[in-house]
């Protein structure tokens, strides 16, 4: 599965500061798709430590062949709502769309500062639900399956507004904010952007949460919807990631 809304974060990560070599934890690295991602980043001399508290993503993860000239990986099944093991300091910590669902995003920033080496750099990449999506005309198939998925995460106790909300959790946590910005993510008008599946793959999810059922979304028929309503309103802004860059003070 694309998702249009992970192009940003290679681009931040090197803007943060990301380089060559360096030890980073990749927290909520659930199937390892960012993991990966890092280590080619990172290098043969670097090492990425993913964790999750997902067994099964945690197996999806460990399948997947390395890739030569990558960094070393290495995964660990860990709660971050819990107590977190005593590693040894990280060069970074990076995070992809996982403070929004923490029970307690500011308790977990804080204890994960403790695990960073002076100047040791905290990223993250999250979003909101706030504003999206719009475009020059009428787009009501695409408001309505964001409004799905918003209304899905609310109901999974997750925090739909993150992207707006986390400088002020690293503030808290004693990090100089050192980075933050937001990039809009885009959908032209070809039929392979991503959000289809994106849509189809969360169907299941907003059904169990209550939001939609399956007569009203139609999924059957929901890629061809989307499609057929952006080659007629494309360009249109569908969502915004949120980045910000942390570091910890001497």
């Amino acid at each position: 599965m694309i998702n249009p809304s992970n192009a940003p974060t290679s681009r931040f990560l090197r803007d943060a500061g990301m380089e060559p070599g360096m030890r980073v934890l990749d927290i909520g690295c659930a199937n390892g798709i960012l993991t990966r991602e890092l280590a080619q980043l990172l290098g043969k001399n670097g090492h990425v430590h993913g964790v999750d508290s997902n067994e099964d993503r945690l197996a999806d993860a460990r399948s997947q062949p390395a890739e030569p000239e990558q960094a070393s990986i290495t995964y660990e099944n860990v709660d971050l709502s819990g107590s977190l093991p005593d590693w040894e300091p990280f060069d970074a910590i990076v995070g992809r769309r996982i403070l929004m669902y923490l029970p307690d995003a500011a308790e977990t920033v804080r204890r994960l500062t403790a695990l960073l080496k002076t100047d040791g750099l905290m990223i993250f990449q999250e979003h909101s639900a706030t504003g999206m999506p719009f475009a020059a005309g009428p787009i009501p198939q695409h408001r309505q399956a964001h409004d799905w998925l918003w209304r899905m995460i609310a109901a999974e106790d997750g925090t739909i507004t993150m992207g707006l909300e986390f400088p002020k959790l690293l503030e808290k946590a004693a990090l100089d904010i050192a980075h933050y910005r937001a990039e809009v993510i885009m959908l032209g008008s070809a039929s392979d952007q991503g959000i289809e599946d994106v849509a189809n793959y969360m169907v299941d999810r907003v059904i169990e949460a209550g939001v939609a059922d399956r007569e009203t979304i139609q999924p059957d028929s929901l890629t061809e919807r989307l499609v057929a309503e952006r080659q007629k309103a494309s360009p249109i802004a569908w969502d915004m990631a949120y980045l910000i860059c942390g570091t910890k003070r001497s």
